[in-house]
């Protein structure tokens, strides 16, 4: 009983039976038997299945509440125990390369130097679509983040603006996010004010693409804080203008984060409240 306890909370998670299906790596039908013999067990159903997805009945909210934390602490507990000697001493970590990189470097310095024994491992990339195939304790990530599958905090925003050097050709765009980072209809927009559109998915060599006066760049704060002579370039005003980007900490299993994970977090934090552009300030050129 306790295991299918254990499915039903991964699915009151994602709220989704095909997604915990897939991540589990269950067939979809085993696990509604699974659920559907832990409502018989009950005598009381535990899901609602509807069109938009799946919704806790009253039962499984009390369910949930009751024995999410315990029961995932337990599976991550019995998970670390199947594991090798070594893997309580191993860390992996996944942030995005620009600013792992340079901005939050202090707070990975000072994490590792307190944690001399510790396997560490980094992951420089922001790519979501894989995430439920990858291995880390903790992630950190760019944007706003809809799989509910894991539990998350907000740590901080970076703007996002048009960029140029000012002697730079204005047909140009440098544009280093795909459509789905895009807020809806902008690459439309975009498309129809610039001639030609490089598409450059690393951000720093976007920056560096613009430094060198290639064209205008749509680049985050994070970024043009790390233009050495500001005084050159100029922003591009554009309405609507970009939304902020949210910085979040990721991580699976319990609500609270591990204890190592944590101190990482506090760095990051400490450097992020430290740090302006990092709270969706915009940096001053010009």
């Amino acid at each position: 009983m306790l295991d299918d306890i254990h499915l039903f909370i991964e699915v009151a998670r994602r709220k989704s039976m095909s997604q915990t299906a897939k991540d589990l790596g269950l067939n979809l039908s085993t696990l509604s038997r699974r659920i559907q013999a832990l409502e018989t067990k009950l005598t009381e159903p535990v899901l609602q299945r509807t069109a938009r997805g799946i919704v806790l009945t009253a039962k499984g909210e009390q369910l949930y509440a009751s024995l999410a934390d315990p029961v995932l602490a337990l599976n991550n507990q019995i998970t670390a125990l199947n594991c090798d000697s070594n893997s309580s001493n191993t860390f992996y970590l996944l942030c995005p390369q620009n600013i792992i990189a340079d901005l939050l470097m202090p707070a990975l310095n000072t994490f590792i130097k307190d944690n001399p024994s510790l396997n560490f491992h980094i992951s420089p990339s922001n790519a979501n679509s894989q995430l439920s195939q990858q291995r880390f304790d903790l992630a950190i990530r760019i944007g706003h983040q809809q799989d509910s599958s894991y539990y998350q905090k907000r740590l901080g925003a970076i703007a996002i603006k048009l960029v140029s050097k000012k002697d730079a050709p204005q047909t140009r765009l440098i544009l280093p996010y795909t459509q789905t980072q895009l807020p809806t209809g902008m690459l439309n927009k975009l498309t129809e004010l610039y001639c030609d559109i490089s598409y450059c998915f690393d951000i720093t060599i976007a920056r560096k693409m613009v430094e060198e006066g290639n064209g205008v760049g749509l680049l985050p704060m994070s970024e043009i804080s790390c233009i050495t002579d500001k005084q050159a370039f100029d922003y591009i005003e554009l309405q609507p203008a970009f939304a902020n980007r949210p910085i979040y900490a990721l991580w699976h299993n319990t609500r609270q984060p591990s204890k190592t994970a944590s101190q990482l977090i506090t760095l990051i934090q400490s450097v992020i409240d430290q740090t302006p552009c990092l709270q969706g300030d915009i940096v001053k050129l010009g």
